[in-house]
């Protein structure tokens, strides 16, 4: 009997919004499967597999317990796993890492709640569905939207954008850019905004930084330099306010995120706008991420 193995990840409808008040037309998702490249795509479960069996396998069975669930799938993101050489690798999701690297790239086009929370591996035998094995990574389940309001999906421009991307993504970048991706990716993982910000900062730095002294200089620097060359501006009193608020975070005074204003979160979001697009860039534009290469390449382009 011929056995089929998928890594899938389930975009749910919990964090979307009326579609009327999101401009629905201009920002619609995929409205069929959407190659993402050889037996890699945005849709469907394979075999018109209900979204509730993988959500059933994914969340605790409880006791005596089951609610109504108030929620569905928008889409998912599905791939076709090669299979298995080893016995570690049967029920091994995403062993290959494709699938994470597509979503970790969706984020840096348009962050979503799309994440190994409700991620599994379906195992068919002659196209039926025999095992759902959950993900079950534990920490990085979960991401999260800084916003009271966003739009929880990627609209078509952006899965063509990401379709692009995952054909040229860098998986081995200057050390920097390494770097940086680890740590905003920390940030999309994390909950409280003060922490988010520290990781933030710190991408930046991973970036931008020569050396170990003037590190704050340096950012107030090379900040708004980065966002001027991804088409974004920062200007230097955001540069210092950003960086005293992750200071006060870090060195253990009471943290001003006790109310998550709009203010707050505007700020969050432009530095975050900014290390997204200069980190896409990196990932996919060689002679961007040339700029990251060395000390050099850095004083060249952002200055002393």
């Amino acid at each position: 009997m011929a056995e089929e193995f998928f890594d899938v990840a389930l975009q749910t409808t919990s964090g979307s919004f009326d579609p009327r008040n999101q401009d629905w037309d201009r920002f619609a998702p995929p409205q069929s499967d959407f190659s993402l490249g050889a037996d890699f795509w945005i849709g469907e479960l394979p075999y018109n597999t209900d979204s509730d069996v993988v959500f059933d396998a994914c969340e605790p069975a409880g006791f005596n317990h089951r609610p109504y669930r108030q929620y569905g799938c928008r889409y998912a993101f599905c791939r076709k796993a090669h299979p298995p050489t080893r016995d570690h690798e049967f029920y091994a999701w995403d062993n290959e890492g494709s699938l994470a690297r597509a979503l970790f790239l969706s984020r840096l086009i348009h962050p979503t709640t799309v994440a190994p929370h409700y991620s599994a591996r379906l195992i068919f035998r002659d196209g039926k569905l025999t095992n759902v094995v959950p993900a079950n990574l534990g920490y990085g389940s979960h991401v999260w939207i800084v916003a009271h309001e966003w739009r929880d999906w990627l609209s078509k421009t952006e899965a063509e954008e990401l379709r692009t991307g995952l054909a040229v993504y860098n998986v081995q970048p200057p050390e920097r850019v390494r770097r940086a991706r680890a740590h905003i990716d920390h940030a999309f993982h994390a909950f409280y905004l003060t922490q988010r910000t520290a990781s933030l900062v710190s991408a930046f730095e991973s970036l931008l930084k020569i050396g170990r002294n003037g590190l704050a200089a340096q950012f107030r620097l090379r900040a708004p330099t980065l966002a001027q060359l991804v088409g974004l501006t920062i200007t230097l009193d955001e540069a210092n306010t950003f960086y005293d608020e992750r200071s006060e975070f870090l060195h253990g005074s009471q943290p001003k995120y006790a109310d998550l204003t709009d203010e707050l979160m505007e700020r969050y979001n432009k530095f975050e706008s900014v290390l997204r697009r200069a980190l896409l860039k990196a990932s996919t534009d060689p002679s961007f991420c040339g700029l990251f290469a060395t000390d050099d390449a850095i004083r060249g382009a952002f200055g002393r």
